[in-house]
């Protein structure tokens, strides 16, 4: 039958959702490379890190506090192009 249901783990391997989820993961293996460089305390508050399509290494920080604070610490990253981001409030 052409109509034939997928299996959940078919669905994940291929397609958009294996696309969305080799992106989860290469994030998250970013970020944690990322937060394992800073002082423990500005590691703490990265929400995330990723190299975008122009080569920056963009930070996103949970408060403006912590991202100024981090400012000091981006000497101590791989990428010496780093731009600093707040999460948005409520986000």
């Amino acid at each position: 039958m052409a109509n034939e249901p997928k299996k959940l783990a078919e669905v994940l391997a291929t397609g958009p959702l294996a696309a969305l989820q080799r992106e989860s993961e290469r994030r998250r293996l970013e970020t944690a490379e990322i937060k394992n460089l800073l002082p423990a305390d500005e590691a703490a508050h990265l929400v995330s890190a990723v190299t975008n399509a122009a080569g920056e290494l963009v930070l996103v920080m949970d408060t403006p506090a912590w991202a100024a604070r981090v400012r000091y610490a981006t000497a101590s990253l791989p990428n010496p192009r780093v731009r600093i981001r707040v999460l948005p409030r409520g986000g």
